[in-house]
């Protein structure tokens, strides 16, 4: 029997709040490219796996024509949802949990090619900002391209003890949908470059604020808790953004080191 989302440990997601854990994550946050990485560690030779063949749903966002603000493929996408096989059966964990409520994952994204790291972190993203204000340049325009694009690969030689998120394998861009059907509503579409996408956006809001943003920050917390059960860490300038054993997760979650450098792929 499908239960209510306003039940059970769903129902307890949605009435907590992430405001401390995002702020908490937001002070860590700058500088986890410079965070050890473990080279040597066993989870480095952990295999890939395409998520849907792990029962998970998505499609490559990227590698799309359905994907706004883009509406176009992206130069050397790739159709695959490629995650780490240990992170992608946590995910199907999760799934279990968001089952009984009638929903499951969605996934956006998983490992990303250098290339499209790199078109969006060197071109698409320093043009945007620059349309809206032509007066951004040098260190002012990197720190507003890298609260959302990480820094790629200049010639697309990954540095291994400093690799973009997507390139590790370990990091994952999803949302919460009714099984086969419609996205739930977290107030933003996938990759708005703007701070309602940060992830607490909705959680300073009044109590007389709109169904809409109630509505937008009760999904992202049950998103946020679900996955924080499964120890994915959130990246907290993105609603949509986990990770689990990467430098961002190890500087979030105050390990020593991250466990998986860049997928040599």
């Amino acid at each position: 029997m499908i239960q209510s989302v306003t039940q059970g440990v769903l129902g307890t997601y949605r009435t907590q709040s992430i405001a401390e854990r995002v702020a908490r994550a937001e002070a860590l946050r700058p500088g986890y490219r410079d965070h050890p990485v473990d080279v040597s560690a066993p989870a480095q030779r952990d295999a890939m796996v395409d998520l849907r063949a792990s029962g998970i749903a998505g499609e490559n966002y990227y590698h799309s024509l359905h994907n706004p603000p883009y509406h176009t493929k992206i130069d050397g996408s790739v159709p695959d949802l490629l995650l780490r096989a240990p992170l992608a059966e946590r995910l199907k964990n999760v799934n279990t949990v968001l089952a009984q409520y009638g929903l499951e994952l969605w996934v956006f994204d998983a490992w990303r090619p250098i290339a499209v790291q790199n078109y969006f972190h060197d071109h698409w993203m320093p043009a945007h900002l620059r349309h809206h204000d032509p007066s951004l340049e040098g260190a002012p325009l990197q720190a507003e391209v890298e609260k959302y694009w990480a820094r790629g690969a200049p010639g697309g030689m990954i540095d291994p003890t400093s690799p973009p998120p997507h390139a590790t394998g370990a990091a994952v861009d999803l949302t919460l949908r009714r099984i086969g059907g419609d996205a739930l509503f977290m107030g933003s579409i996938f990759d708005d470059v703007t701070e309602i996408s940060n992830t607490a956006h909705f959680e300073t809001a009044s109590d007389a604020m709109s169904f809409s943003a109630i509505e937008a920050r009760d999904n992202r917390r049950m998103l946020f808790w679900v996955m924080d059960a499964a120890s994915f860490a959130n990246n907290p300038t993105e609603w949509w953004h986990f990770s689990l054993g990467d430098q961002m997760w190890a500087r979030i979650t105050g390990a020593e080191a991250a466990h998986y450098g860049p997928v040599p792929i």
